[in-house]
């Protein structure tokens, strides 16, 4: 079983902003919204593009490339041209610390279309 791995202080990461951290080789970009944190795949579903540094507006995420909108909450894709939802993991705060369950994805792979 996949254990949590620290990634940084819950007041490194500014209330309504993110920051993208290398976990066990991947990148995971930490959203805080309010005293809620959240942690998804650094990179856009539609071209493989980094969301660090996209502008976050309340619980959205816009990817800087082609304007993607993204609900940082559920991963899911709100305005496109991506349709996939981005990768979540489970994400927790324990004693001030913000902790990543990296290999223990929420959703689904997002470059995986299921059948219809």
């Amino acid at each position: 079983m996949t254990s949590f791995v620290d990634v940084c202080a819950f007041e490194d990461i500014p209330n309504g902003k993110h920051r993208a951290f290398n976990v066990d080789g991947l990148s995971i970009l930490i959203f805080r919204i309010n005293p809620d944190v959240f942690a998804l795949e650094n990179r856009c579903t539609h071209l493989d593009f980094p969301l660090e540094g996209g502008r976050q507006i309340g619980s959205d995420i816009i990817c800087r490339k082609h304007g993607a909108r993204f609900d940082i909450r559920s991963g899911k894709a709100v305005v496109g041209p991506a349709v996939d939802p981005l990768r979540r993991f489970e994400v927790r705060v324990r004693e001030g610390r913000v902790e990543v369950k990296p290999s223990m994805p929420l959703s689904r792979n997002p470059f995986v279309r299921a059948a219809s």
